[in-house]
């Protein structure tokens, strides 16, 4: 009996296909964050993985903690509200985050510096974004 070898791995790729690669896809949200409209909250752009424009100075922020004010940045992640699990970590000069997504995939991490990034990570994919581009307005 003679096997032809192409057939043979043609269809053994049919029986057993290698595992997806899962994505990591990152967007500025629109509209309410928190119950906030995302742009008294900031004026910044994403180019891939990195972030740049302004993070709007917030007097008072009760929806992301009752005390909260200061600078705060909204991000979504779509395969989190796909029902995949994504983590998150924020890394800056004097603290870390980290965490997971709820369904709706939206991360609002508040910013005590320029100097952070955050990682979303979903299985063995990451998107690392660059914040260092993000300006920190000042309390008015």
């Amino acid at each position: 009996m003679k096997i032809n070898l192409r057939v043979y791995i043609a269809r053994m790729l049919l029986l057993h296909p290698s595992p997806a690669t899962k994505k990591v896809t990152v967007a500025l949200p629109e509209g309410d964050v928190l119950g906030v409209d995302v742009s008294t909250l900031q004026e910044v752009e994403l180019n891939d993985t990195k972030v740049t424009g302004t993070s709007k100075y917030v007097q008072s922020f009760p929806q992301f903690d009752k005390e909260a004010k200061g600078n705060f940045l909204a991000l979504k992640c779509e395969e989190a509200t796909k029902g995949e699990t994504i983590e998150w970590e924020l890394s800056q000069a004097t603290k870390k985050g980290k965490g997971t997504l709820d369904e709706d995939g939206i991360l609002v991490v508040q910013l005590t510096s320029n100097t952070q990034t955050v990682t979303f990570k979903n299985g063995e994919t990451s998107k690392k974004l660059d914040l260092t581009g993000v300006t920190l307005s000042p309390a008015e």
